[in-house]
């Protein structure tokens, strides 16, 4: 564990991914690489762009199992929420956290809006910890937490809960809040599979986002091949990160069984409960209730690396290379290279959303993201 300290710095280095300067937009006399590069320079100057784990935790299964460990302590990151229940126009709901204090009485203050991962929500650490240290000085921004529906205490309305692209609730969500507070700068924030959502979302809305700009935390691109590697037949898989997903899904399922029995689409419910992996749940739930022929139209179809092209608003892309979860294989640099608006920041280690880092073993990502955040909002 202390390989760490033997290495050479520049084994550390953030691995930067973009269009050429020269084709990058430009406000106020710079480039996005320049803006990131003179308000973010520990992830976009090469020069000061490093992240070193943690030598007690170097290795990604490490950091991604002892962040799990901290979603129970919120004593560690301590964040207050205002709970809010939004209805969806087919009648769904949705729980929506504000992060405490609120700042409604600010009409022209920045807005985060947070999409966790699957089944995730506010509680989970890495939004936590990115909260936190967003909400105070010198940022001061207020966070809201778009939650899946069927997850953290609101039970499902109708037969739908979620999958990997569905768009649909964050559309509707992020719309209300336009409406709600016009003159506030909007910015996304996605972790996990919920960077996959707002990727595929903010693609999907091209020139009209109304994304200020957006950021994207471990994210699995291809929802295909994630997926199927997943599905392998691996120690991993059964004891750890495929099977804990598995699990959260039927969960969300076995919480909601009679909306979800009592739709017009005929489900197995033993079938569903009994699904050894993710594609087994999709075929016998998701795929069925969704109206997809198949689990592999749903993962293809839900994939944001098919609309990275169509992105027109500054967006930040950060993966940690040893992710047992997110795949290196899955990364897209050529696309992201042939965007201007698109900067990937790829680090060695950090695993699935841990990014440990010290003898202390603190987070290392909220410092990143709420510069990235100051940066997106100062560019003008």
């Amino acid at each position: 564990m202390l390989y760490t300290a033997l290495l050479p710095k520049w084994w550390f280095k953030v691995q930067l991914t973009h269009a050429p300067s020269e084709k990058q937009p430009q406000r106020g006399g710079r480039t996005l690489g320049e803006q990131l590069k003179a308000m973010c320079p520990t992830i976009a100057d090469p020069a000061k762009a490093y992240y070193i784990p943690s030598w007690v935790m170097p290795g990604g299964d490490m950091q991604t199992i002892y962040l799990y460990t901290q979603h129970f302590k919120p004593a560690g990151c301590p964040v207050s929420y205002e709970r809010e229940i939004f209805e969806f126009s087919d009648g769904g709901k949705a729980a929506i956290d504000w992060a405490q204090p609120r700042r409604d009485s600010l009409p022209e203050s920045p807005l985060i809006i947070l999409v966790p991962g699957i089944a995730g929500g506010s509680h989970d650490y890495y939004a936590r910890s990115f909260i936190h240290h967003v909400s105070q000085q010198p940022y001061g921004y207020q966070v809201v937490v778009l939650h899946s529906r069927g997850c953290n205490g609101v039970d499902l309305h109708t037969p739908k809960a979620f999958h990997a692209g569905m768009t649909e609730d964050l559309r509707e969500f992020v719309k209300h809040l336009a409406e709600r507070r016009p003159k506030s700068p909007l910015i996304g924030i996605g972790f996990s599979l919920g960077a996959n959502i707002l990727t595929k979302y903010v693609g999907e809305e091209g020139a009209s986002c109304c994304f200020v700009a957006a950021a994207s935390v471990c994210n699995p691109f291809d929802i295909d091949t994630t997926v199927r590697a997943m599905c392998a037949p691996t120690i991993k898989n059964r004891f750890l990160y495929a099977a804990a997903l598995t699990r959260s899904l039927i969960s969300v399922f076995t919480s909601n069984q009679k909306v979800i029995l009592a739709g017009e689409v005929a489900l197995d419910a033993k079938r569903i409960v009994s699904a050894r992996n993710i594609n087994e749940f999709n075929e016998e739930y998701t795929v069925k209730v969704f109206g997809y022929q198949s689990a592999k139209e749903l993962n293809v179809g839900g994939s944001c690396v098919h609309y990275l092209k169509d992105i027109q608003v500054p967006m930040l892309f950060i993966n940690a290379l040893d992710d047992p979860m997110c795949y290196r294989r899955t990364i897209p640099f050529d696309d992201i290279a042939k965007n201007p608006h698109l900067i990937l920041a790829c680090t060695r280690y950090g695993g699935h959303l841990a990014y440990f880092e010290g003898t202390s073993v603190t987070p290392w990502l909220p410092g990143q993201l709420s510069s990235f955040v100051k940066s997106m909002l100062a560019w003008k």
